[in-house]
């Protein structure tokens, strides 16, 4: 084998590991948690995003002790407001957290049951 086809051949090894490492630190550091019985203690807006908090803590450490909810998920808006107007408990919810812990945690699901 040619020094040449040897060095490309290392060069593509390692840049293939290189890749794999940097998405395996991306995807370890992403988590999602589903936590449950949690009582609507604040709603706001800012800019294009909403927030929630609640009296019980979360499990991760999220940036200001809130959750942000996108523009374009009002609904997951509005089932937080109907909890909060209605003095009911979220049943379950389900928020994750992209780069690691104290960084901004995002809704992706809400419920409330009787």
């Amino acid at each position: 084998m040619k020094t040449e086809q040897l060095f490309r051949k290392i060069l593509i090894s390692l840049i293939a590991f290189f890749i794999s490492s940097v998405a395996i630190t991306a995807i370890a550091q992403s988590q999602s948690t589903d936590e449950y019985q949690k009582t609507v203690r604040q709603l706001g807006a800012q800019t294009d995003y909403f927030y929630v908090s609640f009296n019980e803590p979360f499990t991760l450490n999220c940036a200001y002790g809130v959750a942000y909810i996108s523009s374009d998920h009002k609904g997951l808006y509005v089932q937080l407001l109907a909890a909060k107007l209605s003095g009911k408990r979220i049943s379950r919810i389900v928020y994750s957290q992209s780069n690691g812990p104290g960084s901004s945690c995002n809704v992706d699901l809400i419920e409330i049951t009787d």
